[in-house]
This record gives structure tokens, sequence and C-alpha cells, in this order.
């Protein structure tokens, strides 16, 4: 039949121009093709699958009828794998199977629908946010992957996702332990107990060029202070770095940290601090590196709109240092009335900003409070 010269699809070539096609209903050429040839008064039959070149089935047989038998029993069974093969694709990507037991329905999600839960939850949680969400399967279960960039914490993250995993490794044990879903009704009143299928879920922050690793304690959905950053640089390499010193503070808006750190840290952090439109500065004294970085001068506070009285426009109530001065004549008793509750209003103000502190210590970056004594508080003018 084949000679060296032959290839594969020649093979296959072959038997189509010479030999007699044997089809069954329902089974496309694609799925598999079989030939019957008859040459000096004996019979053989080849059957294909699939795209093949070479025939998986190629015998003699006794006549005619024999050998179409034959591949008519092949390419039945062959036209039963493929429609299995379809309904198992079906069923792997469909969201969840459920199954009764008794009363209850248990509903099973397949880890392709556990990562759609998973996908929506994070959608409503943190709107604007881009999560990419993916599905695996392996040999020793499934999982579900979070990537995004900045946006929330990993806690915050794991908050909402944590619900959502089937169970936990015991390594006492050295077994996986699936969770036992509690029943609950569902909105038709019927009994419902949900599964699901990531045995194991993961989620990996990465950040722009504006932040970096050294911030993973905050938020960043929102651009944070210099002086969140500074913190949560200082925890961030402190903890990493615990045999290095390492110190931070601010005065009158310029922060500074400094670190005898040899890993480029603090050069790190500059590079992302210039990224945000700051100006920081490195200056290095032996084996410490300091950075410093003066503060943007603080956003005027919003001016309320006072909603007007029928037929009358809309006014802008005047902000703190335009109302009356404290020390002018006092003239009526509404005039008394707003001096005095303006003084109040300032104290409380004045008391939040000591209760709040200074700034940290440079060394432990505990907060240092003060009171302020009601001795020092003025009597409000009557």
């Amino acid at each position: 039949m084949k000679t060296a010269a032959q290839t594969l699809d020649q093979v296959r070539q072959f038997f189509t121009e010479n030999a007699r096609q044997v089809q069954v209903e329902g089974v496309a050429d694609s799925v598999a093709v079989g030939y019957v040839r008859q040459r000096a008064g004996q019979f053989t039959y080849a059957v294909f699958y699939g795209k093949q070149g070479k025939p998986k089935l190629h015998y003699a047989a006794k006549s005619e009828a024999d050998a179409e038998a034959q591949i008519i029993k092949a390419l039945t069974q062959a036209g039963k794998n493929a429609e299995r093969r379809v309904e198992e694709r079906k069923s792997g990507r469909a969201p969840f199977h459920e199954r009764q037991e008794g009363n209850i329905t248990c509903r099973s999600y397949t880890v392709a629908g556990t990562a759609q839960l998973i996908r929506e939850a994070l959608k409503v949680a943190f709107p604007g946010v881009k999560f990419s969400v993916t599905s695996d399967s392996f040999a020793n279960g499934t999982a579900v992957d979070i990537r995004y960039q900045d946006g929330p914490t990993r806690k915050q993250v794991e908050q909402v996702y944590a619900p959502f995993i089937s169970g936990h490794y015991n390594s006492a044990e050295d077994m996986y332990e699936y969770h036992r879903e509690a029943t609950k009704v569902d909105d038709s009143g019927k009994l419902l107990r949900l599964s699901y299928g990531a045995k194991y879920i993961h989620e990996h922050r990465s950040y722009s060029p504006a932040y970096g690793f050294f911030l993973n304690s905050l938020d960043l959905r929102q651009a944070p202070t210099l002086a969140e950053q500074f913190a949560s640089f200082y925890d961030w390499h402190h903890r990493q770095r615990y045999n290095m010193v390492t110190s931070w503070g601010e005065n009158a808006g310029t922060y500074t940290v400094s670190s005898d750190s040899s890993h480029g840290d603090l050069e790190r952090f500059a590079e992302a601090l210039t990224v945000q439109g700051h100006a920081p500065e490195l200056a290095t004294e032996g084996h410490e590196v300091t950075l410093t970085v003066q503060g943007s001068p603080s956003a005027a506070p919003a001016v309320p709109v006072v909603a007007p009285a029928q037929g009358q426009e809309p006014t802008q109530e005047k902000p703190a240092a335009e109302l009356t001065d404290p020390t002018a004549e006092i003239t009526t008793e509404a005039h008394a009335a707003q001096v005095g509750a303006r003084i109040d209003a300032l104290w409380a103000l004045a008391e939040e900003r000591w209760q709040q502190g200074a700034g940290r210590s440079a060394s432990s970056g505990a907060l240092t409070t003060w009171s302020i004594p009601a001795r020092w508080r003025t009597a409000a003018p009557t």
C-alpha cells in the first residue's frame, strides 16, 4: 500500500480516489470516514479519524459486506464519542450544576462559574477598578487568579472573594477539607445549598509607576497624602528591612525619611514621588540615605453654597477667615451670637487638631497628643 516515497496525506488521497466511501448518517467526514477497496477479488477497508493521514483501521475483509459492516461499526462509535465530547465541553462551560437531595436543591458552581461570581462581586465592591479574573483546572484541583493594579488593598479584595473559596488545606492532616455550605431559602421559597468550584483563590496586585509595592497597606483608589505614603513606606521598610535603622518625620510641611538600607528602597520611593509631580531630594551621609520632599500647599476648603429662599439667587457662605472679626466692636445681639458661635467652632477645631498630634516620633512613629485646658478658653461674648 504505502511506499517510502508516499506521505501520509497521499495515503488518504489514494483511498479517496481509488475506493468507495461508506457513510453513516449523522457522522461528518471531519469526525471519521471509511473506505472499501476491491482488488483482485479481495477486499480491504480503511477508517480515518479527523484529519489523520494514516488510517486508524486498515484490515482485509472476507467480503464487501463484511468490510462495510466493520466501517459502519467504527463510524457509529466515532459519532457517539464526538457527541460525548461536545456534551462535556458544554457541561464544562456551564456556570453550575444542580442536583436534588430530598427537598434541597444543591447547586455546585464550576470553577468558571465561581470566577464569574467573583468578577461580579468585585465590580460591585470596587467600581472603576479593572480586575482580571481567570480560572484554571489542574491535576490537584482548581484555582482562580485575580489581577489588578493599584486599587484597593489585598485585604480588602480578600474580604470580597473569601466566601467563594470551596475549602481549605489542613496541614495537620495533609488533606484538603471542603466547606459545607449552609442551606438557605431562595427567592422562590425553595431550599438551596451552594458550593463553589475554586479550591484556591489568589490575588496579584501590581503597581503603577506613581506608586510602589512599599505602599501595599494603602487603598490607592484615590491619591494618598504624603503623610500616608511616608507612614506606609516606613511601616513596610521597618518590617522588610528589620535589621536597618529607619526613621521618618514631618516638620512645617517637609517630609523626611532616612535609612541605612542598601537595597535602593528610598531611590524607588523617590522615583514614584517624582512621577506624582513632587520634587524629592536624596542625600547620602556615610551609610545613611535621606529622602526629603516639600509637601504641596493644602487645598483651599470648599465654600458651601447656601440654599436660597424662594425668589432669591443662590449665595455662597463666606469662608471662616472672612467672617466678622471677633475683636471688632459688638453692635447687636445677632452680631454677638455670631461671634460667640465662631469662637466656639474655632476652639473645637483647634482641640481636634491638637488631639490628632503635632506629628509622629521620628524613631517610633507614635502619635504625641495634647489637650487644651478649659481655663485657656475665652468665654464667648454675651
